[in-house]
């Protein structure tokens, strides 16, 4: 199965196939409207030019689009024609709403392809966060709502909430002018058979925002939150004992297993297959050593957030607020910790790996921050791909939005909802390069009619 289908659906539009989800979204029209014909020739013309191009290339292309792999190259080159195609007949619309008539050139149409503004919504029924971003970088809105204190499977209560917060709460910008992104909810977590009342909640939640944002008239997106983690490079994967190209990887085959998880039933604990002892104990062991390795990466990123939370503080001019020594939650003795079953070693990998994510997402935004304020963030010690819009720029957060991320308590929502926001206007800026590159010249024939 392809990641690219799991990474983003389209709202609304129908998905003409898994291999090619991911680009038939950008061929629909705006929310009400019908999807954008398909057209043969436009798509074996673009078939044909990245056939020519290696797999690996491929890959460095999806890479830079924020689409996962997949397998073949017949798959690649599949997914990647759709997307390409249908990103085109986006721009074309795109650039319609704002001239009103038809470009001379397809390049000129392609320059409308990123919108004015986004509006970036990390789901959870206690704790939903949403950034209101311009292409620029400048921030126009950045808060964090709880919807519900407890979670409630009434329909009225949940609808009567979801349309009070687009109604009250949320920017509402016309298709043309802005895009809404939404973070794409699992139905299971890990491919477990259980499903717990906060997942049910918050999927209920994602299709009541699509339902009220559509009505809206609005331009809607989902996207899959493990690339957005991928592009950031907060995953455990990247260490210092890997490669980059180890660390990417190992990265990807993440969101293949979890495509797989989320595509097949969930099955009880007797359909696994037993084990020897052996392999368990291997397992068991490798578990262990790759605990307190995520252990030390912990320890380490909270150090380095620790430290970046005092020195928003210094430049905020608040009180550098004391804490105690960072300590690990869990014994990083391997034998010790080998001893104690793969199920419960599973759980806490699980959650290390979120810890890590956590932590470095906070460290990443708070980065944003300090430069925003021109606190002292030394542009050596900033590398080039963390700059949210290319070296040097920094984004521009509006008053009192520092205060407010440095008082939060949740930090890690309102940082999921903005790095998800600039991946993915990162993502539109290097799509617009590609589809001059491999587009179809008939973007614009037959239209002059």
């Amino acid at each position: 199965m392809l990641a690219a289908g799991w990474r983003l659906r389209a709202w609304p539009g129908g998905l003409a196939s898994s291999a090619a989800r991911r680009g038939v979204r950008h061929g629909t029209a705006a929310a009400g409207g019908a999807a954008a014909p398909a057209c043969p020739e436009a798509l074996g013309e673009i078939s044909g030019r990245l056939s020519k191009l290696t797999a690996a290339s491929l890959n460095g292309i999806m890479r830079q689009c924020g689409l996962g792999q997949g397998t073949s190259k017949a798959h690649k080159v599949e997914a990647l024609s759709a997307f390409v195609w249908g990103s085109q007949q986006l721009a074309l619309q795109r650039y319609l709403g704002q001239r009103k008539r038809l470009p001379l050139k397809c390049a000129t149409a392609h320059k409308a392809f990123v919108p004015e503004e986004v509006v970036s919504i990390d789901i959870g029924f206690r704790n939903l966060a949403f950034a209101h971003v311009a292409r620029g970088g400048r921030v126009l809105a950045w808060q964090r709502v709880e919807l519900l204190k407890e979670a409630t499977f009434e329909p009225w209560a949940l609808a009567a909430v979801v349309e009070a917060f687009v109604r009250d709460t949320l920017p509402v910008r016309p298709a043309a002018q802005c895009t809404y992104i939404i973070e794409h909810q699992r139905f299971r977590s890990q491919g477990s058979a259980n499903v717990t009342n906060s997942v049910m909640v918050n999927n209920l939640i994602e299709a009541l925002l699509y339902a009220n944002l559509r009505h809206c008239g609005a331009h809607i997106e989902a996207v899959n939150p493990t690339l957005v983690s991928i592009h950031w490079r907060l995953s455990d994967a990247w260490d210092p004992s890997r490669s980059d190209a180890e660390a990417e990887a190992k990265a990807e085959a993440e969101v293949d297993v979890e495509a797989e998880a989320d595509a097949k039933p969930a099955a009880g604990a007797s359909a696994s297959k037993p084990r020897s002892r052996r392999a368990s104990a291997d397992k068991n062991r490798q578990l262990a050593l790759t605990i307190a390795q995520m252990d030390g990466l912990l320890e380490a990123q909270k150090r380095a957030t620790a430290g970046q939370h005092d020195a928003l503080a210094r430049a905020l001019g608040q009180p550098v607020p004391r804490r105690r020594a960072v300590r690990s939650a869990e014994a990083r003795n391997v034998d010790e910790l080998q001893q104690r079953g793969s199920k419960h070693l599973g759980t806490v990998r699980d959650l290390r790996r979120r810890l890590i994510k956590k932590e470095r997402s906070i460290s990443l935004v708070q980065s944003w921050v300090l430069a925003s304020l021109a606190a002292q963030q030394p542009v050596e010690q900033f590398p080039d791909d963390m700059w949210p819009f290319g070296a040097g720029q920094h984004m521009a957060f509006a008053d009192g939005m520092g205060e407010m991320f440095y008082r939060e308590k949740k930090k890690d929502d309102l940082c999921d909802c903005i790095v998800q926001a600039v991946a993915w206007y990162r993502w539109q800026h290097a799509v617009a390069g590609i589809l001059d590159t491999h587009g179809s010249d008939r973007l614009i024939q037959g239209r002059s009619g």
